[in-house]
């Protein structure tokens, strides 16, 4: 299989399986109020274990209602059965991981930036801010790849270090 990007349909929901994983507390299934907007205690055993595979990532995805699909053109659905490496690290106060986009995934995404596809970013930009992605601003090809090397290295820069 081609690897491609994953996206994910649901940021809330995959955030808050994230936040699971990386702290032991059950965020997927907290109902966030004033009072407890965030979860206290450490589940024993995890409902939401820290994935191992692919599989356990596209499973425990599916049944948190995160909804994932590859950048294929096509939007394809991840269900787990994809023959996929896996790797999860997660970083301490005492380390600095610094995450690399993979080579052919960078090439492609440039290429097809550069031949007019839209830029996609996540639809809750547009909530927050109250406005949309300014076309003016990546009409150009060198606009097109200023914007790409920008979300690049914010992307790197960002990735839980």
């Amino acid at each position: 299989m081609e690897r491609y990007r994953i996206n994910v349909d649901d940021n809330f929901a995959w955030g808050k399986l994230v936040k699971t994983w990386a702290t032991g507390r059950n965020y997927v299934d907290h109902e966030p109020t004033e009072a407890e907007p965030l979860p206290t205690e450490v589940e024993n055993p995890p409902k939401y274990p820290k994935p191992t595979c692919f599989k356990d990532l596209a499973t425990q995805a599916i049944a948190a209602k995160v909804g994932m699909h590859f950048e294929d053109g096509n939007n394809t659905p991840v269900t787990g059965d994809e023959d996929l490496g896996f790797l999860l690290a997660q970083a301490t106060l005492e380390t600095y991981v610094l995450r690399l986009p993979a080579k052919d995934a960078l090439e492609r995404s440039e290429q097809q930036l550069l031949a007019g596809q839209d830029y996609w970013l996540p639809t809750f930009y547009s909530r927050i801010f109250e406005t949309d992605v300014k076309p003016a601003e990546v009409q150009t090809a060198t606009q097109r790849a200023q914007l790409h090397a920008e979300r690049v290295g914010e992307y790197t820069i960002n990735t839980c270090h």
